[in-house]
């Protein structure tokens, strides 16, 4: 092997390492910030309204609350309206005067990434109606999406890589072997007409497939009301995407059937090459209506899913190419020895372009898991984090087939063989997860028991343990220990002081006494999942003190 292959191969196998070994870093999901009336508090008199505070921007449609008395009735006298200026707070207005006693607050909207979102908490008003604090609960389209969504996400991702695939065969491989720009086979129109067709029946079915989702009736509801459409389509970011889509897949249907019309080569290359933007743009588009358009750094976000998806489709689309077109291809030449130099020529040309595709592949996936994927425990307990490792696992069987179909092209003996159809398999599977993974509540919202070390100067080692470590009471327990891993004597006091990182909170303290036989331990509550921070001020008996911060992220279920 030689130095450029060995910097290749521990390229790859370092960046695969950090795609296991370091993932998360960010929330995800529209969550509670801040509510008037509290969560679970007690007020004097009658409010007039209640405002939910959100801590990202909502879509502004399919929002509602609901509030209910002790008996079910309904006591809120309007719909939830956004406030003027505002984009992240709901608000509804309350019959004036409520008896004292205890109410029940439900509310539902959709988050920026488009996913459905809700949850119930109490209040009370008066001192003599009962505790009615049972906490707050949200709740987002749990688990795995539905088998319609998945199925159609997946026939569009693999639609447009097809697509991508076969434009990026014809314009830019082709010519490394046939020496000019060829025209297009009978064969390659056909593939893109059928990856053109899948397309436009998938994508036309998302919009009544997503409107139920968004508006909880499903296909029956919107079946029997067509409005849903026109306010899907009117005032939520699906609706302003799709649209554009729409637009893009005109012009594209348009290219496709005057391409075999085009009798001058080099206009032909041009409308082969605007349709081949054009399938980019639309891979373009689905990241706006992800994950990445609910993250902190959107642009940055869009950029990387983008990447992703995007290398990931013309390495899976070119692979189309080579087991369905090459082989036939029209445009090589007949004799034999020549046509042998040219497909081989192809397959060289794409190993090149294959190595920058994993490259973006790995950065971006990496990327992709550090934003979603907070600690090892979400990677192996949520149905997120599952699916996540076995995409990785079919891209380890992808680069173990594109390997061996390298080999073969280098050494240019025999032509592609079953090799080629496994790591297409592997690829469609892999987009299948995809689908699954961009409609799916991303691990943060359960990263799991937080257990944390930290090294004082003096080499003091503090521990943090938190069970469960999401919204509501936790378990809290500091072990203090020195360097050969005894507990410390003498300490009088832990201060836990949580600071919360993404809103402007305050801070609460939990304090725990020295001298008793349990250890350091409390029971308290975290009020809210994110990112928060724990600074650990240990007191000893010789009024020394120790101070460190712990950054931990708080899950909320």
């Amino acid at each position: 092997m030689n130095k450029n292959k060995r910097l290749l191969s521990g390229f790859m196998t370092v960046m695969l390492a950090v795609l296991f070994l370091f993932p998360g870093l960010a929330s995800a999901h529209a969550y509670i910030v801040e509510s008037n009336p509290a969560e679970n508090g007690t007020l004097q008199k009658s409010p007039a309204k209640i405002d939910i505070r959100f801590n990202e921007p909502l879509q502004k449609a399919f929002h509602a609350i609901k509030v209910t008395d002790s008996t079910g009735k309904t006591v809120n006298t309007s719909e939830s309206r956004f406030p003027d200026g505002e984009n992240s707070v709901l608000e509804a207005d309350l019959q004036p005067d409520l008896p004292n006693g205890v109410y029940a607050v439900q509310w539902k909207a959709v988050s920026a990434d488009g996913h459905p979102i809700e949850g119930t908490y109490s209040f009370q008003i008066g001192e003599g109606g009962g505790s009615g604090a049972s906490g707050s609960e949200t709740v987002v389209s749990a688990g795995w999406p539905g088998a319609d969504l998945i199925v159609n996400r997946w026939l569009i991702y693999v639609s447009l890589a097809f697509l991508a695939g076969i434009y990026f065969y014809q314009l830019y491989l082709l010519p490394a072997g046939a020496g000019s720009r060829p025209s297009w086979s009978a064969r390659s129109l056909r593939l893109m007409w059928i990856g053109i067709a899948v397309f436009a029946l998938s994508f036309l079915a998302s919009l009544p497939l997503q409107t139920g989702i968004d508006a909880g009736v499903g296909w029956s509801g919107v079946a029997s009301d067509p409005s849903l459409l026109l306010k899907m389509l009117r005032i939520t970011s699906f609706g302003e995407v799709w649209l554009v889509q729409l637009l893009l897949l005109v012009i594209l249907v348009a290219l496709a059937y005057a391409l075999p019309k085009i009798k001058d080569k080099d206009h032909a290359y041009m409308a082969g090459t605007v349709s081949f933007l054009l399938v980019m743009v639309l891979l373009l588009a689905k990241a706006f209506i992800g994950h990445p358009a609910a993250s902190s750094q959107k642009a940055l976000g869009i950029t990387m899913d983008f990447l992703h998806l995007g290398a990931a489709s013309l390495w899976l689309g070119s692979l189309l190419a080579f087991a369905a077109l090459l082989p036939k291809e029209a445009s090589l030449k007949a004799e034999t020895e020549e046509r042998r130099k040219g497909y081989f020529a192809v397959i060289r040309r794409f190993s090149l372009w294959g190595t920058v595709f994993v490259v973006l592949i790995l950065i971006s996936g990496i990327y992709g898991s550090l934003q979603n994927v907070p600690t090892w425990y979400s990677l192996f307990h949520t149905p997120y984090g599952t699916v996540l490792y076995g995409k990785c696992a079919l891209l380890l069987i992808m680069l173990a087939c594109a390997l061996w179909n390298f080999l073969t092209g280098k050494e240019a003996k025999k032509t592609l063989g079953p090799g080629v159809w496994l790591e297409l398999a592997a690829g469609v599977a892999a987009l299948a997860l995809a689908a699954a993974l961009t409609n799916m509540p991303t691990a943060m919202s359960s990263p799991g028991p937080l257990d944390v070390k930290q090294t004082l100067e003096n080499k003091t080692v503090v521990a943090l343990h938190i069970t469960p470590n999401v919204t509501g009471v936790n378990d809290f327990e500091v072990r203090i220990q020195d360097g050969k891993g005894q507990p410390v004597q003498g300490i009088q006091q832990v201060k836990l002081t949580l600071t919360h990182l993404d809103m402007d909170m305050g801070k609460y303290e939990i304090v725990m006494p020295g001298g008793k036989p349990e250890g350091f331990k409390a029971k308290d509550l975290i009020t809210m999942a994110g990112k928060w921070n724990v600074r650990v001020h240990v007191l000893t008996d010789k009024l020394d003190t120790w101070d460190t911060d712990i950054v931990i992220h708080v899950g909320n279920h």
